[in-house]
């Protein structure tokens, strides 16, 4: 027997699997589901006015990822909407303020498979920077004679910036620790030392002293780049840039312009403006930059850990208890407060 409770799953390119599980899982378990269309590679998705009340006008929770705009017109369109889920750690296709107008819980994935994979494979990266792997596997396929002048340098000594002190960038510096380096924290959200072996720096400081550079911060909500050119131009020729977050949080002409002119010395991205990075990508023409598509951390034991996760989130909300991973703990009072109201009307009890 179906449950009046509805559920809108959307489409990611990259998150279909884990998306066709949880849509699976709760229709098993007794929800209505409504499918979004197929996402489109390398194109954001963006509902048209005249689909909202077909996709959104009946639904209870709505599932869906970062590739997907959530504009004020959907959820005006979502009268029982209940609370948004996104299946992955990123919610930056919703603007939070929108959520928190209409008393709606925004759930996502932040499970530690999540943070503790990007973080490894943060580490992984830099060390492929330092010790010139690229070059260095380049040497045996091409047979070529080994460098008279070697290029690989050690972490240890060095200076490790990280902007951005999250689960990902908390876990990065976790695990530095113990490598006899330096590293510069900067995020705004910090108002005293996070840790013993982690220093607290103004952007520029940490620009200008930094070895290496890695990104873990959240975009800015206007789309101004953290690393644009002037920050580019104040970081050393030596060093080299890591970027594992997401692509708007580089103006991506500046850092190939960078690159190009080795005004510094390397860089390994993973994330980019438009995904999959495009065939004529100036990018993809430099030897000094490892490019991954946005998938460099993408282990077997993170992508089990999205649809369980993003089941319960969906289960909880429909409960009215608190989602495994809040995105905007601010609301979580008034949202419960608001659901209660709802659920005794619906079943025709006085909300008082």
């Amino acid at each position: 027997m179906r449950t009046a409770t509805t559920i809108f799953v959307g489409s990611d390119f990259v998150l279909d699997p884990a998306l066709d599980e949880v849509a699976q899982a709760l229709y098993d378990r007794g929800h209505r589901i409504i499918r979004g269309p197929k996402a489109v590679p390398g194109k954001q998705t963006i509902f048209a006015p005249g689909d909202y009340e077909r996709y959104f006008g009946d639904i209870d929770v709505l599932v869906i990822s970062s590739r997907s705009l959530v504009t004020a017109g959907m959820l005006a369109a979502s009268p029982r909407l209940r609370g948004i889920v996104f299946p992955s750690i990123g919610t930056e296709s919703l603007d939070l303020s929108l959520a928190k107008a209409r008393d709606l819980i925004v759930a996502n994935g932040a499970t530690p498979e999540n943070f503790e994979s990007v973080a490894e494979a943060t580490v992984m990266l830099m060390l492929n920077l330092f010790y010139d792997l690229k070059g260095t596997e380049h040497v045996l396929r091409a047979q070529l004679p080994r460098p008279r002048d070697l290029k690989a340098t050690m972490l240890k000594g060095k200076t490790v910036g990280i902007i951005g002190f999250g689960r990902i960038g908390r876990g990065v510096a976790q695990r530095l620790s113990g490598w006899d380096i330096d590293i510069l924290v900067n995020d705004p959200g910090l108002r005293e030392q996070p840790s013993n072996n982690v220093t607290l720096a103004p952007l520029d400081e940490l620009l200008r002293s930094s070895d290496i550079v890695t990104v873990h911060a959240t975009p800015a909500a206007d789309g101004t780049p953290i690393i644009g050119a002037g920050e580019v131009s104040r970081m050393k020729t030596s060093a080299f840039l890591v970027n594992t977050s997401r692509g708007r949080c580089l103006d991506e002409t500046a850092v190939f312009e960078a690159l190009r002119d080795n005004r510094i010395a390397g860089a390994a991205l993973d994330a980019f403006l438009v995904e999959p990075l495009p065939a004529h990508s100036p990018l993809r023409d430099l030897d000094n930059v490892i490019l991954t598509p946005h998938m460099i951390a993408h282990t077997r034991e993170l992508f089990a850990s999205f649809a369980p996760t993003c089941v319960e989130n969906v289960e909880r909300i429909l409960q009215a208890k608190p989602p495994l991973y809040i995105r905007n703990p601010d609301v979580l009072e008034r949202w419960q407060h608001r659901v209660k109201i709802c659920r005794l009307a619906a079943q025709g009890d006085d909300p008082a």
